[in-house]
């Protein structure tokens, strides 16, 4: 009978030898931060479909920055569809982690790539570098600054401001495009 708690005294023994090897709390958090996770594109496909129904087939081109610095990166997501374009160019949304789902910051209308984010910032966010041209405008670079709910919507008209500032591009004049398609309807 003694022989029979041998197995439960081995496996006590080596769970505690194993324990320092354990310490993994601080990995655990840092991917719990993590920018952009594995998911996420998949549920900026989800908020696109869900946001705008009519508007699929659509392109779109997709990029990643930490605009507010709280370690979680936004998505800017330029839209390439005749719901959205014109002249002036289409739309560009900034969208944020809002738990398990996205939340629009701001949707920018007549915008064209490429599009940067500045090292300036302006209410904690990271001024933005938007391409404009068409629709009879001038065209150039405009800088949009956050003012504390959202950036401006039109980039062609102030508060939005001409700016020289190249920045980091997030998505460069011709990005990789996406293809969306709409979903299908049950009962078709």
């Amino acid at each position: 009978m003694r022989f029979e708690f041998l197995p439960i005294v081995a496996l006590s023994i080596a769970a505690c030898a194993e324990a320092p090897e354990a310490e993994a709390p601080e990995t655990t958090v840092v991917e719990e931060v993590s920018p952009a996770p594995a998911n996420a594109e998949e549920d900026i496909r989800h908020f696109l479909l869900q946001e705008y129904p009519d508007a699929a087939p659509m392109q779109y081109a997709l990029a990643w920055s930490d605009l507010n610095g709280d370690g979680a990166d936004e998505a800017i997501v330029h839209i390439i569809t005749p719901y959205f374009c014109g002249t002036g160019g289409c739309n560009t949304l900034v969208l944020t982690p809002a738990g398990p789902m996205w939340s629009k910051v701001t949707e920018i209308s007549v915008s064209r790539t490429p599009i940067s984010v500045l090292d300036s910032e302006t209410n904690g966010w990271k001024d933005l570098a938007i391409s404009v041209s068409g629709g009879g405008g001038p065209s150039g670079m405009m800088r949009l600054a956050f003012d504390g709910e959202s950036y401006p919507s039109n980039p062609t008209v102030a508060p939005a401001e001409p700016t020289e500032e190249a920045g980091t591009v997030l998505l460069p004049e011709e990005p990789e495009m996406k293809t969306l398609e709409a979903e299908a309807k049950s009962g078709e």
